[in-house]
């Protein structure tokens, strides 16, 4: 599977030191420019986790234009995660979307892009015997400042088993 990434994921995996997850579980991993630019903007302790990801297996790929009416769909999103639903879009098939942004996500969906978040792709991540379990990761995350609701987490819980 080829995964496309906002910028949000990257960062919290970051966080919590398990941004080679997702070169477990993909075989590309790869973000627009715009992504990349707020990636380099990162100053905090989990830069250097995104920097070595950066050269090691993290790829930036250029965005096709979109068609008006999918330009429309993504009108109100922030340029980063415009970017990313656009490069998933225009990728097709075997194609997972890493974003948060609610909004995001349901853009992505009404142009046909397959889509999960961070604790989705920790569930993944589970789910194939990579990680042991998912709820201290979550209570790490929250720990470095990472926002996730208690709902989600109790969603997240129920769905790992823990």
């Amino acid at each position: 599977m080829r995964i496309v990434s906002d910028t949000g994921p990257i960062i919290g995996l970051a966080k919590i030191g398990m941004v080679d997850l997702l070169k477990a579980l993909a075989s590309e991993v790869l973000i627009p420019p715009f992504v990349h630019k707020e990636l380099f903007g990162k100053t905090g302790f989990e830069s250097t986790y995104i920097e070595d990801a950066l050269e090691d297996f993290i790829k930036v790929a250029p965005v096709n234009s979109l068609n008006l009416s999918a330009a429309d769909v993504l009108a109100e999103l922030d340029e980063g995660e415009k970017q990313a639903i656009a490069l998933a879009s225009g990728l097709g098939e075997g194609v997972l979307l890493l974003i948060d942004d609610h909004a995001g996500r349901q853009a992505a969906r009404k142009l046909g892009v397959a889509v999960t978040g961070l604790i989705g792709l920790l569930l993944i991540g589970k789910e194939r015997g990579l990680i042991g379990r998912v709820v201290p990761l979550l209570e790490e995350l929250r720990q470095a400042g990472y926002w996730l609701s208690d709902d989600i987490v109790g969603i997240a819980k129920m769905l790992a088993q823990e």
